[in-house]
């Protein structure tokens, strides 16, 4: 992977914003891990992937619907491109507005939660209150 580093800087002087290009591109490597670019990383159960497809599709649809419509969304309208990027602005939201996240897209927050096997809630920097649409 190579990142340009004024992206980098720039993705990390607001660790709230939601937008970060190392985050957003080492999703991308996870995602290629079974060599598929398809928004699904490896995952090793049956149950996992089958949870995996029906959030991550319904996620991805709804995230599409507000793009067409023009419905502000928490999520980077850029993940409306396709699942693969739909995974990775949703590890970007995971990571650097957690609570927003997990308020407006439980179930994401939940499979992602599952996946890295950690809750940034815990540990983000996250703004409680923001002037965007939350």
């Amino acid at each position: 992977m190579v990142l340009a580093w004024d992206a980098v800087k720039w993705g990390a002087a607001d660790p709230s914003d939601g937008k970060n290009v190392v985050l957003h591109e080492f999703a991308h490597q996870l995602d290629y891990e079974n060599l598929a670019a398809d928004g699904a990383p490896e995952l090793v159960t049956r149950e996992q992937q089958k949870s995996w497809r029906e959030v991550m599709r319904t996620g991805f649809a709804s995230l599409r619907a507000a793009d067409d419509t023009g419905i502000p969304t928490l999520l980077d309208t850029y993940g409306a491109t396709n699942p693969a990027e739909f995974f990775a602005v949703s590890v970007e939201a995971f990571f650097e507005r957690p609570a927003a996240l997990r308020s407006h897209h439980p179930r994401l927050y939940a499979e992602l939660q599952r996946y890295f096997n950690q809750n940034p809630i815990e540990y983000s920097a996250e703004r409680s209150i923001r002037g965007d649409n939350d």
